[in-house]
């Protein structure tokens, strides 16, 4: 499998303090079988900063730990759209997902799809390929599940956590990853761990689940095949 959203890097955001416990996470990932791996720290204006050099350098200091173990390593960030989002990228102050031109895009709970409407083709308009990270928290994609379709169309990925499509973030989230995935609305499934406790990664129960009710196929599609796309551009 291939992971292309956790917050496995430690001291950048609210993922892994310390380098021990980043290293930790890498070992449950790896016990999970997942082979790869794009480390996505935060970026909120106000709240994550997404200091470059930090990211870099600890980036850094992982990666081996990460190669020992068999696990290829990329950076990316989970950016929290604003109208600097393009020159984020431009400038490469902040990183797209694995060296490529897919950026993982967040929105605020209460964000009106109108602006995630907008806020995908002005990405799309210079280059980029927006994937919406863990659609299933936007209150106004729970309205209508066709709105991801809408966004497909446009050119963007949609992208959902694992832990909601297991129900661990409650039956509301559930059951949108359940219409969502019966729909073929899903493009990628991806931890967002944060910690080895807190908000762990559940990849390997989550790839059983989809196997079980959608088939294998489906599976290695949205945890291996769509994801690799990525590393492969």
């Amino acid at each position: 499998m291939i992971d292309i959203h956790c917050h496995l890097l430690y001291g950048v955001d609210d993922g892994a303090d310390t380098i021990e416990e980043s290293v930790e996470m890498l070992k449950l990932a790896r016990e999970q079988g997942i082979c790869a791996m794009i480390l996505t720290p935060h970026y909120r204006h106000g709240m994550f900063g997404y200091p470059r050099e930090v990211v870099e350098s600890h980036f850094l200091k992982l990666k081996p730990y990460a190669d020992k173990l068999g696990v290829r390593l990329a950076l990316g960030t989970e950016y929290h759209v604003n109208s600097g989002i393009v020159e984020a990228f431009r400038s490469g102050r902040c990183k797209t997902l694995a060296a490529s031109h897919y950026v993982l895009s967040e929105y605020s709970h209460d964000s009106e799809f109108s602006y995630l409407y907008q806020m995908t083709q002005e990405l799309l308009l210079h280059g980029f390929i927006p994937v919406i990270a863990h659609a299933e928290r936007y209150a106004c994609m729970a309205e209508d599940i066709d709105r991801a379709d809408e966004l497909r169309r446009l050119g963007a990925w949609i992208q959902v956590n694992a832990d909601a499509v297991l129900g661990l973030e409650g039956r509301g989230p559930k059951r949108y990853c359940k219409k969502m995935l019966q729909a073929g609305y899903v493009d990628v499934i991806a931890s967002d761990s944060h910690g080895v406790k807190r908000r762990a990664c559940h990849m390997q129960q989550c790839r059983s689940y989809v196997e079980k009710k959608l088939g294998d196929g489906v599976a290695k599609r949205l945890f291996r095949e769509n994801p690799s796309q990525i590393f492969e551009e």
